[in-house]
């Protein structure tokens, strides 16, 4: 739902500010990253395209998922606490991953007949790839996204109650559908994507 609410209100900031609607460029929004997202989190497997009822289903299940008493409304808080604990699992998967990788660099220093190597090639993967959000940077870019989060949310509550009904969050979601079919034949998919080069 953030992502969203990030590209509908900067596809209308743009317009605002004399623009065509159509800048895919910038900071704010990388419509290859959420298309990616999409696909992983909503698509089917193997597939590459998203249609509307894949992502309304998919923003139907994350809201249940955020409303843990099922009141049918979002609060800050419940959407603070899902994207903390969001964050948490994201933390601890990567985590296991690297010592996976480290340990599997080990053994095969150690086949080799290094194993002094070996250990050091342990620890200096660890060091380059740990997870990044530990220091002052982490909290900053943690606390950053909390704040984003919080301003996405009150630009999706068009009642300004206070709460995300299903209703907005839909809403929200088929503004931002539209808003990445660019060729409005339905679906989400590569042909949608900038032209842009990789180089």
């Amino acid at each position: 739902m953030g992502a969203a609410a990030q590209a509908t209100f900067a596809a209308q900031g743009d317009e605002a500010r004399g623009g065509h609607g159509g800048r895919w460029h910038g900071p704010r929004f990388s419509p290859e990253i959420v298309y990616v997202r999409m696909l992983k989190q909503f698509g089917q497997p193997g597939d590459t395209k998203v249609t509307k009822d894949e992502v309304k289903a998919g923003v139907d299940k994350i809201f249940d998922q955020i409303d843990t008493n099922h009141d049918g409304e979002l609060t800050p808080g419940e959407l603070r606490a899902y994207r903390q604990e969001r964050i948490k699992e994201w933390k601890a998967a990567h985590a296991k991953a690297n010592d996976d990788q480290g340990n599997n660099q080990a053994q095969n220093d150690q086949a080799k007949g290094g194993q002094a190597k070996g250990g050091q090639a342990q620890n200096d993967n660890k060091g380059d790839n740990g997870p990044r959000h530990h220091g002052p940077h982490g909290r900053f870019m943690h606390e950053a996204g909390l704040m984003r989060g919080m301003m996405l949310f009150h630009r999706i509550d068009k009642d300004e109650n206070g709460q995300i009904s299903k209703q907005e969050a839909e809403d929200a979601a088929n503004k931002f559908f539209d808003r990445m079919d660019r060729n409005h034949d339905g679906v989400i998919s590569l042909d949608d994507m900038p032209d842009r080069p990789l180089l």
